[in-house]
């Protein structure tokens, strides 16, 4: 039995993991050189706040230094907090006569392996994002001007000084000034391997199993980026796709290849990642409001459900109520409950439209475009929007009574396509781009669940 793959942090896979140290806080601290300029300094701010916002994103407490504080004032205010679970990283630039001097280095206290392996780990997940940087290094603390850097000395918990660039380069002042949520991830990455050592795992494509090992680290499945060129996937890497280093190996997250057309699942006898391309959608046909739908009444159910649990319990047969009206009518189904979802914001409604109303389209009163109309019971309301999305997708006569208000004020047959009714139906420039993005979700959420 293969298992669709969640994005919810409850979903994730269960994983047996060797605790290296079970971190319980982490404590920031930026301090540009003192040669660095406005842009840089702003910059370091903007790279403090998303190296906290990731790393808390993924279940880290993050305690940041405040600014301005001096090295020994930093190292005072972090031992008066620090326990011993806790874990110290000071991010800084360094400057240099020579403008070609560029990089990022890690140090560590000499003579501590584990604190080595930290170093170079926040090193490879740094280039990992920013892959045209200049490696330095992990360096021992020893390999400085002064034979050792205070930060690490002197704080109580373990602490790395990570030099993120020269001050004095062009290319590194341009990288950090532009590439700061590059550098926050890649930062991030790096101290959630301090706690977490990745477990190897299977991968299947397209029903053949692969001797090349993945890796599971909190629950997510990554895959060898190399890997996609060998198995001739035909998609291009997701821009927002999380991606770590380990041993010298680059993987990417599996759950963001949905976003190039990859299904995902996961089979637990077989403790193997199932990865299935899907057939290319052709939008110029799933634009189409007239014609017949493709999703199952089990796939709408799943997919609300997935997206709001309490939305069946208000309108159990929400999704075979659409696939009979819609029948009915000639009517996608696929488009009309699609367009549902993001009208209702998965039946959770807001604003004037109340569930009571039965209302799933935003539709309006005659006499009043901003008064939303009510209908008696769920059957009628969903009645009304399919009629409403004939009426202006075709010229072909109702199978029923018109129960849709302003019938007689709508131009029949102006907007046989989503991408031409947005423009009567919505002021939002993006509406026929989200029903769309959505429907494709659907399509590729059903063909998941079929593997």
């Amino acid at each position: 039995m293969t298992d669709l793959l969640s994005y919810s942090t409850c979903d994730r896979l269960e994983t047996t993991r060797r605790k290296t140290q079970e971190i319980k806080q982490v404590f920031l601290f930026t301090n540009p050189t003192a040669s660095a300029n406005q842009p840089i300094k702003a910059a370091f701010v903007k790279l403090q706040n998303q190296v906290a916002t990731e790393l808390r994103s993924q279940g880290f407490t993050v305690l940041e230094v405040p600014t301005g504080l001096e090295f020994t004032e930093a190292i005072a205010w972090i031992n008066r907090r620090a326990s011993s679970s806790d874990v110290a990283l000071s991010i800084q630039t360094d400057a240099f006569s020579n403008p070609d001097a560029r990089g990022i280095a890690a140090f560590y206290r000499a003579g501590n392996q584990n604190r080595r392996q930290q170093a170079r780990q926040l090193i490879d997940q740094i280039l990992t994002n920013v892959p045209n940087w200049v490696d330095r290094g992990e360096r021992p603390d020893t390999d400085t001007a002064f034979g050792s850097l205070p930060f690490i000395r002197q704080a109580k918990i373990p602490a790395i000084v990570l030099s993120v660039g020269f001050a004095t380069s062009p290319q590194d002042r341009a990288i950090i000034v532009n590439g700061a949520s590059a550098i926050a991830k890649g930062i991030a990455s790096g101290v959630a391997l301090w706690s977490r050592t990745p477990s190897p795992v299977n991968f299947s494509v397209n029903g053949k199993t692969y001797d090349r090992k993945g890796v599971i680290v909190e629950g997510n499945a990554y895959l060898p980026i190399e890997l996609l060129n060998q198995l001739r996937i035909d998609i291009q890497r997701p821009r927002a796709a999380q991606l770590l280093t380990d041993n010298n190996v680059t993987y990417i997250r599996a759950i963001d290849l949905r976003a190039s057309g990859v299904a995902v699942g996961w089979n637990s006898t077989r403790r193997t990642v199932v990865l299935r391309t899907m057939p290319p959608l052709n939008l110029s046909k799933l634009s189409r409001i007239m014609g017949r739908g493709y999703l199952s009444k089990n796939t709408l159910k799943a997919f609300l459900q997935q997206n709001n649990p309490e939305a069946l319990g208000a309108f159990p047969k929400i999704a075979e109520l659409y696939l009979e009206e819609a029948s009915i009518e000639g009517v996608n189904p696929d488009i009309a409950f699609t367009q549902a979802l993001i009208e209702t914001n998965f039946f959770r409604f807001g604003g004037k439209i109340q569930p009571s109303r039965n209302n799933f389209a935003a539709l309006s009163e005659v006499g009043s475009v901003s008064e939303s109309a009510v209908f008696p019971n769920v059957r009628t309301g969903v009645r009304a929007h399919i009629q409403l999305l004939k009426a202006y997708a075709s010229m072909e006569p109702f199978a029923q009574a018109i129960v849709t208000p302003r019938f007689r004020f709508i131009a029949r047959g102006i907007a046989p396509r989503i991408e031409q009714l947005e423009r009567y139906y919505s002021d939002d420039p993006f509406y026929a781009e989200k029903i769309l993005a959505t429907l494709g979700q659907l399509y590729q959420y059903q063909f998941a669940r079929s593997m």
